[in-house]
């Protein structure tokens, strides 16, 4: 298999960036990790690893690894990104996992993180590091429909089953070349009035009285129709389409797994394939497809988790570390 290296300084920090150490120390490896301490539902969960094998232990291979969030179950899991060196040099290696929203229905005691290392595809070391598994609520909201949106939302379609097979396709396109924004992300608006909250539970309500239950897996901006909404980081745009339940859309690829998403625009500015820059004009707000009023659905996917948007703004700043790293993703097996 042909090895594909990437020179990229990953910069996604939370809030509790590093907060807790962990090093393991056997006759085969000495490992040292930094990770989050404290995880929550629908936030972005963060470990860094570094990778040393024995002196006597001089050969080649390929070293590779993984991890889960677990409690009584798996709650989470990704490939690490990783350095692709021989074995007897430093190998640094980040992972980058969403945690669920729904989740937070129940709290998980003795949550743990599980890793696991590869050589050459076999398995040579697993082990697990204690974390806080913290609950977090998300409100309840509910939303009266017309006759129009009932039908939109409930009544059957072959095109609308076809348009979700394809969106739910890409997002679980864990593409090894998709490395374009290193850097913090920006909010794609500069309208400020939030019309509906990430992770709300919901509620339709259809014009003949049923009621379907949903939740909302990004964040919406009350904004006049024709706004200018901008990239929110640098990348490429894999979708720029027409959708009947939400409207003309854009996707854009920023790093392996990681997309942002634009909903409910009334005009597009861009085209599939064009790489834009942080800050480019995108398209223009609007109320198509399933929309009660003008706004912007603004999500993002991580390994096809809806994780807080605004995270990926508040604590996405600075560097790791200042040394240029060469990683690579594992190709997504399992989600």
């Amino acid at each position: 298999m042909k090895k594909r290296i990437f020179k990229i300084i990953f910069l996604l920090i939370t809030v509790l960036s590093f907060s807790k150490e962990y090093q393991l120390k056997d006759d085969f490896f000495d490992i040292k990790l930094s990770y989050d301490e404290v995880s929550r539902p629908g936030e972005v969960f963060f470990v860094r690893m570094n990778i040393k094998t024995s002196s006597k232990r001089n050969f080649d291979g390929k070293l590779t690894a993984n991890a889960k969030l677990v409690g009584k179950n798996t709650i989470s899991k990704a490939d690490f990104y990783k350095c692709q060196t021989k074995l007897n040099k430093k190998n640094k290696f980040s992972m980058l996992v969403g945690l669920p929203t729904w989740s937070w229905q129940k709290t998980e005691d003795n949550t743990k993180i599980q890793i696991t290392i590869f050589i050459n595809n076999e398995e040579k070391k697993s082990f697990s590091i204690p974390v806080t598994f913290e609950d977090k609520k998300y409100p309840h909201e509910k939303i009266h429909l017309n006759s129009s949106l009932t039908n939109l939302i409930s009544k059957p379609s072959p095109e609308k089953k076809e348009q979700s097979r394809i969106l739910n396709e890409l997002i679980q396109t864990i593409n090894t070349e998709g490395i374009y924004e290193t850097t913090g992300f920006i909010r794609p608006t500069t309208g400020t009035r939030i019309t509906s909250e990430f992770g709300q539970t919901r509620s339709f309500i259809y014009n003949n009285g049923k009621e379907s239950p949903s939740y909302h897996a990004g964040l919406d901006f009350g904004i006049p129709t024709g706004t200018e909404i901008i990239a929110c980081g640098r990348g490429k745009v894999v979708m720029a389409t027409w959708r009947i339940v939400t409207g003309y859309s854009v996707i854009i690829e920023h790093l392996p797994g990681l997309y942002s998403i634009y909903y409910h625009l009334s005009e597009l500015k861009c085209k599939e394939g064009d790489i834009v820059e942080k800050g480019n004009l995108i398209a223009l707000s609007g109320a198509t497809g399933l929309a009660t009023g003008p706004h912007l659905h603004w999500e993002i996917r991580l390994n096809t988790v809806c994780v807080e948007p605004d995270s990926l703004v508040r604590n996405y700043g600075h560097d790791i570390d200042s040394n240029k790293i060469d990683y690579e993703k594992n190709p997504k097996t399992e989600e």
